[in-house]
């Protein structure tokens, strides 16, 4: 079980794509820092993260939403507290 933290925005990078195509059953997604723009924008990726989000595995970091100004569409809000505990809870983790 790994916790993947995806930080460059769509737009921006690969990494989501990259980070989607490795994920396994049992991990979870973490959107931080510009890569929470994914959580509002339509891009490639975004029926796949459509998906993790109604599996509940699609997390998005709050404090960055609220640091941009946008709102959040899919995925579940997490503080920097809920980061700790899903990092806990977690193998490994992979920063993309």
């Amino acid at each position: 079980m790994i916790l993947h933290t995806v930080k460059t925005s769509p737009f921006q990078t690969l990494a989501i794509v990259d980070c989607l195509a490795l994920m396994a059953e049992q991990d979870t997604l973490l959107l931080i820092e510009d890569a929470v723009i994914a959580a509002q924008a339509k891009h490639a990726s975004s029926e796949q993260l459509a998906l993790l989000s109604e599996q509940g595995r699609l997390m998005v970091l709050d404090a960055d939403l609220l640091a941009r100004g946008i709102q959040n569409n899919i995925g579940k809000v997490c503080s920097y507290t809920d980061f700790v505990k899903l990092v806990v809870q977690h193998k490994s983790q992979i920063a993309w």
